[in-house]
């Protein structure tokens, strides 16, 4: 089996769990065997899962010793059970899905959150004691059964935690202590497993024991996300074959590769280069600035984190002047340069629109609304959060910006230059380095210079025949990328690793 592994998966997708959704696929395809494997406790993957054709292809280090790595789901009507098996009073809040509950001396006992008005699919119950103080809280995992249960104490701090598989049996507990002031975890025990329990002292400690339980002779780890796993990763037996995938640059500056600090993403692989088998990265420029720094690496194989499919495309159906960003909204993303261009093209292109399709923390993503209001841009920018598909999109843009300052790869760019839409970016290591050709079809502009950007789209939005002559070119350059291509890089790592 092959494993993609990484912390988790939520309902919406970074750029990481992005790719993991497009190598599972492409595996798929090639009828190459391969799971998403996830090590945070999360009630809630399978669903997450099933938004993003999962199915029956992830589970989480939890899942595998709960006993309960399949999507095998079970509801209960609670209503009825409290109703008639209880007797206990039920009160149903007005503005969500919750219920309070009241047991047969009318009093208030627990208060239970679901996912649908059915009461069918419980989220979580947190239970009172007789002076209203929150004890203890179950959490529901997504297919209905009690996975996790929290013990609470003063100021509702987590005393314990145990965790059951469907049968109600504990299976794993973690116990914590109060430590300055803050909660820390002391011990975890994994309850009968292989006809024992076992001990340990952190996370850490408990992955690498799940990835050499976890593993069989010709399976092969690919970590995704080094920076929370890579050391559990590296303390793996001697057999264990794993791989390091690198998703964005290695240093922190940019401007300095061979000499800047590196990121802690990528700290354990490169410092302990010997404890890993392959690296992978998605450009040739990164894996030649890894070569000029350091010795002793692993093979390095360049493979891109995305592939394209072949789409049907009408460069006719394309709005001149309506621009597409796709990016989290984060420091390193810098949207607000692309807001910034909007604002100084309104005055010649009344119609210019920016569609900015992303999430991100509240203090990342609220100053650009701020700005968009307070600069009179509602009509030409618009917040579209996070979709899944953006096909539909991609077929009505007929530009797409970048503005990180830096990128691993940018699965946006490529997809962007799949459906025919040009890209203008920053000229940043590494991915628009490598999918974009200046001039031809898009244009790489000096990173950070928000002038020359803005002259850039200017001139792409003014010239009818540019816009085509780009639009065609990024149809045959995306070519380069195809699945067949992607694939066969794959199947060669596999018969070497």
């Amino acid at each position: 089996m092959n494993y993609f592994v990484g912390a988790y998966l939520n309902s919406q997708l970074t750029g990481i769990e992005k790719a993991q959704v497009n190598r599972i696929q492409l595996f798929a395809d090639a009828g190459l065997p391969a799971q998403c494997l996830y090590t945070k406790y999360n009630p809630k993957i399978h669903a997450n899962a099933a938004k993003f054709g999962l199915q029956g292809k992830c589970f989480t280090l939890y899942d595998y010793f709960q006993e309960a790595i399949d999507d095998q789901a079970v509801a209960k009507d609670w209503v009825k059970y409290w109703e008639e098996t209880c007797h206990f009073r039920l009160e149903f809040v007005d503005v969500a899905p919750d219920i309070r509950v009241f047991d047969e001396h009318d009093h208030y006992v627990l208060y239970a959150h679901f996912t649908g008005e059915d009461y069918q699919w419980p989220v979580y119950m947190n239970f009172f004691d007789s002076d209203h103080r929150k004890v203890k809280r179950d959490l529901y995992d997504s297919r209905g059964f009690l996975s996790q249960t929290k013990f609470l104490k003063e100021r509702q701090r987590v005393q314990a935690e145990i965790f059951y598989n469907r049968e109600g049996q504990v299976k794993l507990e973690r116990t914590y202590w109060e430590v300055n002031d803050q909660t820390v975890l002391k011990r975890i025990i994994v309850k009968d497993f292989q006809q024992r329990d076992w001990f340990f002292d952190t996370e850490e400690e408990l992955q690498t024991f799940f990835f050499d339980t976890l593993y069989a002779t010709g399976d092969v780890y690919f970590c995704d996300k080094n920076g929370y796993i890579g050391q559990a990763m590296a303390n793996t037996a001697s057999n264990v074959k794993v791989c390091a995938v690198f998703h964005s640059t290695h240093a922190r500056g940019q401007a300095d590769v061979m000499g800047s600090p590196l990121k802690n993403s990528y700290r354990v692989p490169l410092s302990q280069p010997e404890k890993f088998n392959r690296f992978i990265v998605s450009t040739t420029l990164q894996k030649k600035d890894l070569l000029a720094r350091f010795d002793n690496l692993p093979p390095i194989d360049v493979i891109p984190v995305g592939y394209v499919q072949p789409n049907k495309v009408n460069l006719r159906q394309k709005q001149p002047n309506r621009i597409i960003g796709v990016a989290r909204f984060s420091p390193e993303k810098q949207v607000l340069h692309q807001i910034k261009v909007v604002e100084r093209l309104v005055a010649e292109f009344p119609d210019v629109e920016l569609h900015l399709f992303g999430f991100g923390a509240q203090s990342e993503e609220q100053p650009l609304r701020d700005y968009v209001v307070t600069h009179d841009l509602t009509e030409h920018v618009f917040f579209r959060g996070f979709v899944t598909d953006l096909a539909a999109e991609y077929t009505q843009a007929s530009l797409e910006m970048v503005t990180s300052n830096e990128e691993g790869f940018s699965l946006a760019t490529l997809e962007a230059l799949s459906y025919g839409v040009p890209v203008i970016s920053y000229d940043i290591r590494y991915g628009p380095t490598e999918l974009v050709e200046d001039g031809v079809n898009g244009n790489l502009v000096e990173r950070d210079n928000q002038d020359i950007l803005y002259w850039k789209v200017r001139s792409y939005l003014k010239d009818a025949k540019l816009r085509k002559t780009y639009m065609k070119n990024s149809l045959r350059l995306a070519k380069r990328y195809t699945e067949a291509a992607t694939i066969e890089k794959w199947r060669i790592l596999l018969e070497e690793v």
